[in-house]
């Protein structure tokens, strides 16, 4: 099925923050948008122009919305792979399938990743059981992290491993997991580009992120990397762009080891949360040139005008909002309900660029 010659109408896949800024984003270039989720009451709700409810595994309901727009999206790479390809085989996805389902498995996205060149990860070994969870833990040293292969993000479902709780495991299921070797790392990084339908690409540049239990907490640009590091990190997350033939956007979170040696951790092929602070210091944020990217138009290089400190607020500091919102421009997900480790907005704080 041949694309349309002109996409005015956007499907999201997935109704949170990242859908809602998307909106946002498609109002901004006169585009409809359509979002399908899986919860009635979400953050996108408000904001688009058509809603969908349904599960993700309703193929029925899925293609009746992929047939209402002109080409689709996702705001989460947790998707079943049976529906990105539904969507994928009518040419409507964007970024395809294939590039989605690398990032939404740990085992695929490292042997992805390691089978570039000159690109590293973390060591690892999977693992299906408590026997192999041994053999890992004494082959990293006794200091590993496992995590699950799949639905694992802000911290779900990943556990640090020592010598007093390995044995907590024996009698839980950890089939589909990975152990990662604890490496040790100076700065967390991410870097997130734009691609066109032309191969065109655009940069947002590394931001330094904060994170505690695996949940960001804060992001920070510009980042204090050396010159050499901050090309090298570029150009690693270019060289996967363009392997994943991505159109729309991908963020490529790394480590940056002691040495300035470069493990990329995770991908993910949608706008990323440590992109936010692009919404207030940028005239083209991450949003606007997904958004730009999917229906086939040329995609622009940023402008940067401040610095910023992008701080999540999680239900435990919602309560605080208030007192927030009068000293910086805070950014409300109208989430349903709150709950402590979850992310109910965000706030930016500006700085001067040096």
């Amino acid at each position: 099925m041949k694309v349309v010659d002109e996409i005015n109408s956007i499907g999201i896949l997935g109704g949170g923050q990242l859908g809602m800024f998307l909106c946002l984003a498609a109002k901004r270039f006169k585009k409809k948008i359509s979002v399908y989720s899986e919860s009635r009451q979400c953050s996108a709700e408000k904001f688009c122009d058509h809603f969908f409810y349904g599960s993700f595994q309703d193929l029925k309901k899925i293609e009746k919305f992929c047939d209402s727009v002109d080409m689709v999206t996702v705001e989460t790479e947790n998707i079943p792979i049976k529906t990105l390809n539904l969507i994928d085989k009518k040419n409507k996805l964007r970024p395809i399938a294939s590039s989605i389902e690398i990032a939404q498995n740990r085992i695929k996205e490292k042997k992805f990743l390691n089978s570039l060149q000159n690109i590293q990860t973390t060591p690892y070994y999977k693992i299906e059981n408590y026997d192999e969870l041994k053999e890992a833990f004494n082959k990293f040293n006794k200091n590993i992290i496992i995590k699950s292969c799949t639905f694992g993000y802000d911290g779900k479902n990943q556990h640090k491993i020592s010598s007093k709780n390995i044995g907590n495991f024996k009698n839980l299921s950890i089939k589909n997991y990975i152990a990662e070797k604890v490496v040790n790392f100076k700065k967390e990084i991410s870097v997130i580009i734009s691609r066109d339908t032309k191969g065109e690409i655009q940069i947002y540049p590394p931001v330094e992120n904060i994170h505690k239990k695996g949940i960001l907490i804060s992001s920070h640009f510009p980042s204090k990397l050396s010159k050499k590091t901050q090309k090298k990190a570029i150009d690693y997350a270019i060289h996967i762009t363009k392997r994943l033939k991505i159109i729309g956007v991908l963020a490529v979170e790394m480590f940056i080891l002691e040495n300035e040696e470069i493990y990329i951790n995770e991908l993910a092929p949608r706008p990323h949360n440590s992109g936010h602070w692009t919404l207030d210091c940028c005239n083209y944020n991450q949003f606007d040139n997904l958004i730009l990217a999917i229906s086939g138009l040329k995609i622009h290089n940023p402008e940067i005008f401040s610095g910023a400190i992008m701080k999540n607020i999680l239900g435990n500091e919602y309560n605080n909002i208030k007192e927030i919102s009068q000293k910086y421009k805070f950014y409300d997900y109208f989430k349903e309900s709150v709950k402590p480790k979850r992310k109910m907005g965000h706030f930016t704080k500006l700085k001067k660029l040096i």
